[in-house]
């Protein structure tokens, strides 16, 4: 028998990683595992926001990153319904850094047995592929990963 005890679900806040929390959910649910939920602040952003800095821009930067980790983890409390949640332990957890790094990093710190990711995300393009940070993910995990897609066929029933 397999036993999956903690599950890494990945959010970027779109529509896919919202399916993603959705199976967290009901996996964790169902098998009586622990859930963290990892939103990672892309390392662009941190780099875009030294050069401001850097090239005498005013501003507090490091204010104004302190201010998006914050509301990135209410932001992602908020992301995930309080009532769904009832009865699993969970985490939620702020990165900063390259997403496909940081989710590798994050499944062998805290002994991840199973991630849970959208299929695409905000970057998604038309053609309906697996998108770039999935497909990493699915490439360099240590654990197996499941790769939730835009419902087409819902094997989970609404309560």
């Amino acid at each position: 028998m397999v036993d999956i005890g903690k599950i890494l679900v990945l959010v970027d806040f779109s529509r896919n990683s919202a399916e993603a929390v959705r199976y967290g959910l009901t996996l964790a649910h169902s098998l009586g595992a622990r859930l963290c939920f990892l939103h990672t602040v892309n390392q662009r952003i941190m780099d875009a926001l030294q050069e401001l800095s850097s090239k005498g821009y005013k501003g507090d930067f490091l204010q104004a990153l302190r201010k998006l980790m914050e509301d990135r983890e209410n932001d992602l409390r908020e992301f995930v319904s309080k009532e769904e949640l009832a009865g699993v332990e969970a985490e939620f957890l702020i990165r900063k850094g390259e997403p496909v790094e940081e989710v590798v990093s994050a499944a062998g710190e805290y002994s991840i047995d199973l991630i849970v990711v959208g299929s695409q995300g905000h970057a998604a393009s038309a053609n309906g592929s697996v998108g770039t940070v999935a497909q990493d993910v699915i490439n360099r995990a240590r654990c197996p990963v499941l790769v939730v897609r835009p419902i087409e066929h819902d094997f989970i029933e609404e309560p």
